[in-house]
Formats: C-alpha cells, structure tokens, sequence
C-alpha cells in the first residue's frame, strides 16, 4: 500500500524549505522532539525523489543559537 501525505505533493524546492524549517523551529524549541518524525517522512520522499537530506547542527557557545547546515546529495 503506497500512503501519500500532503508533502508528496510539494516540489523539491519546498521539500528542503520544509525540512530546513521544521529542523531551525525543533532546535529553537518551537517544536517538540516528536516532529523529528516529519524530518524522516521528508527525507524517505527526498530519496524516492534521487536526492538524499542529511544535516549537521553544531554550537559553539551554549548562550548562542545552533547553526544548522542541510546538506543536499544528488545520485
């Protein structure tokens, strides 16, 4: 059984703006840590599309915000 969900009807431009912006609103604490669920569900429909989201997210003081990097990979 193939489930569609409403970011399968997004472009890939809105896929990665989507997956940035879930990501940036869990690490400002915006979002709980159960949305990571939609990070995956974003990721399964990006490599389904021949491309693959990773990201890396680092601090470099614990009063500052994170930095967050998406890295993009085509095949």
């Amino acid at each position: 059984m193939n489930v569609k969900t409403v970011y399968d009807r997004l472009n890939n431009d809105k896929v990665v703006g989507m997956y940035y912006k879930i990501l940036t609103e869990i690490f400002k604490g915006t979002l709980s840590d159960v949305m990571f669920n939609e990070v995956d569900l974003l990721e399964e429909i990006a490599a389904k599309r021949g491309f693959y989201l990773s990201y890396y997210r680092f601090r470099e003081h614990l009063n500052r915000p994170s930095q967050l990097i998406i890295l993009i990979r085509f095949h």
